[in-house]
């Protein structure tokens, strides 16, 4: 699979048209700009984000995530457009929003494998490098008498 581009279109498999345009007419009668757009944004350099977070993934091109990772976008955006105008999900998205962010974890881990973009990105990951620090002691000073 591909790495792909998130649309309106698979916004509308999480979301149903009424919806959409019920938050949208809500959010732009305050004077506020189209929420979908950006939403979808920040999802995806979230997702990305998650992504780099694992020094053996390579990104793909700018503006995509993987395919795998489709679905668990689309959740996490079906959180945050309501969440824009004060509306709490529904218990089943709120669900599968933390599934999603459980399962973005584990990719930044190096625990779930995602495919490799037919055009790498140049793009820096922040991927950090191993860090080893002392570890804290069981015993000291007070434990040790009698022996």
């Amino acid at each position: 699979m591909a790495w792909v581009t998130i649309t309106e279109a698979d916004v509308l498999t999480v979301l149903s048209g009424p919806e959409l345009a019920a938050y949208r007419s809500v959010a732009l009668a305050g004077g506020q700009a189209d929420p979908v757009a950006p939403i979808i944004g920040q999802v995806v350099d979230l997702v990305r984000g998650y992504v780099g977070g694992c020094k053996s993934n390579q990104l793909g091109e700018a503006g995509t995530i993987p395919a795998k990772l489709l679905q668990p976008a689309l959740d996490i955006i079906a959180v945050r457009i309501p969440r824009r105008v004060r509306k709490d999900p529904t218990q089943a998205r709120q669900d599968a929003h933390d599934q999603a962010i459980a399962l973005l974890e584990k990719v930044s881990d190096c625990d779930f494998d995602i495919e490799e973009p037919v055009t790498p990105s140049t793009e820096e990951t922040a991927a950090g490098t191993p860090r080893i620090s002392g570890g804290k002691r069981k015993f000291g000073r007070e434990q040790q008498d009698g022996i």
